[in-house]
């Protein structure tokens, strides 16, 4: 009897070995170590594991978790991804979820509908800008962990990345990404151009006279592309005359999500040097240069295409390539 109790003791002991050796629970056991990360706002964001179900309240912030390959974990997405034609083309690729438009929305024009169709998906982090003010507060006030972005300028986006990754698991793969972003920004400033050309650029929808001054995430963009931003006024988003565009006579004029017609049709800009000669050009398709993402760098490149003809159209297409396969871990993506 006794021997036998020695046997199935010493039996125990090997099956406990042999657990605590296998991997899945070992991975197992790690998603239950608490993880904690500091937003945009500065706040400690403490999960008691990584993150298993996340709400995202807005269209950049959808793409950084697929990025982050934690698309899995995501049960509530903006309205927009649906809408947007080049962003649910290609995240349709990463998620079968997206192609059949299946992932609940519980947003719709960048804000929630309403506090109860996010709680109703039991989400255990939630996503969002740092300017989404009303939706944080009341989230947080429900006890639902939010973390925050900014996306102010290419420090804060490689961040910001770095610390949702630790709220995800993916700490190791957010360093990949931003360790290649961040080098590829390193080489990009140290081949600047000796005389810069001034970008103009416009904002979404047609709005010509709006556009993003200095200090600006876009103006971030177009300095590392190597020119210079037409805009010379420290504001965010200024609104500005057709006088006041002359006198800053830009080389190019950027659009984002409008037409070249909306440009070519204003009678007071047909006699800027830019529309005459026609150095007018729209972003399309937008997703693979979205700045408020790490393809911000991209936009840069793209930028510095228009602005340096030695930088080819072969050469662009290959760095765009490369870096979709290196930030989403995948080839034959574009």
């Amino acid at each position: 009897m006794k021997i036998k109790n020695l046997f199935i003791t010493g039996l125990s002991v090997i099956i406990l070995i042999v657990q605590s050796c296998n991997p899945k629970n070992s991975k197992e056991a790690s998603s239950n170590v608490a993880v904690t990360a500091t937003d945009s706002r500065g706040k400690t964001i403490t999960l008691p594991h990584e993150a298993m179900r996340v709400v995202i309240l807005y269209n950049a912030l959808v793409d950084d978790v697929y990025m982050l390959q934690a698309g899995e974990k995501i049960v509530g997405i903006p309205q927009q991804i649906y809408e947007m034609e080049d962003t649910y083309s290609f995240l349709s690729k990463l998620d079968k979820r997206i192609k059949n438009k299946s992932i609940a929305t519980p947003t719709f024009g960048g804000q929630s509908s309403n506090a109860e169709s996010i709680i109703g998906l039991k989400p255990d982090l939630v996503l969002t800008f740092n300017t989404d003010e009303d939706n944080i507060n009341q989230l947080e006030n429900l006890g639902i962990p939010v973390f925050t972005f900014s996306s102010l300028n290419d420090e804060k986006i490689l961040d910001e990345l770095k610390n949702v990754g630790k709220l995800l698991g993916k700490q190791k793969r957010a360093e990949e990404i931003t360790g290649y972003v961040g080098e590829e920004v390193k080489k990009m400033r140290a081949s600047q151009a000796t005389s810069p050309k001034k970008i103009y650029y416009a904002w979404s929808k047609g709005r010509i006279m709006s556009t993003s001054g200095k200090g600006s995430l876009i103006d971030m963009a177009i300095t590392l592309s190597g020119a210079q931003n037409a805009c010379p006024v420290p504001v965010e988003a200024p609104n500005i005359s057709a006088e006041t565009m002359y006198k800053w006579n830009p080389d190019l004029m950027i659009l984002w999500n409008s037409k070249l017609s909306d440009v070519y049709n204003l009678k007071e800009l047909e006699a800027l040097p830019a529309v005459k000669n026609k150095q007018v050009f729209v972003m399309s398709p937008s997703f693979p240069y979205d700045p408020h993402t790490v393809k911000f760098m991209l936009f840069a490149k793209q930028l510095r295409h228009w602005c340096m003809p030695e930088y080819t159209q072969e050469q662009l297409d290959q760095d765009v390539k490369k870096a979709f396969e290196i930030i989403y871990g995948k080839k034959g993506l574009i």
